[in-house]
């Protein structure tokens, strides 16, 4: 992804967030070895970056909803795991 690709990826993603600082989504991946996770927000389907988890939020099987807090750096859109949606 280049530069122009990204910049355009987080507008899409701004919009799509309504402001918001929450937002949820399902679980597209994960590492088990850094306990990170990958998410697909919904509705939008834009997949998250690789997001830190607070302690008892990382999920390791795909398609589990987790809450996101979204976090805005400048340009840049940083996601942090909250919780497990049950």
């Amino acid at each position: 992804m280049n530069q122009l690709e990204y910049l355009e990826m987080v507008k899409l993603i701004q919009k799509t967030s309504a402001n918001s600082a929450f937002v949820y989504g399902t679980v597209s991946a994960f590492k088990a070895e850094n306990r990170t996770i990958k998410a697909e927000m919904q509705p939008s389907g834009i997949e998250t970056g690789w997001c830190r988890c607070l302690q008892g939020a990382f999920a390791d099987k795909i398609g589990i909803e987790v809450l996101l807090a979204r976090i805005a750096e400048g340009k840049t859109q940083q996601y942090i795991v909250l919780g497990i949606l049950e």
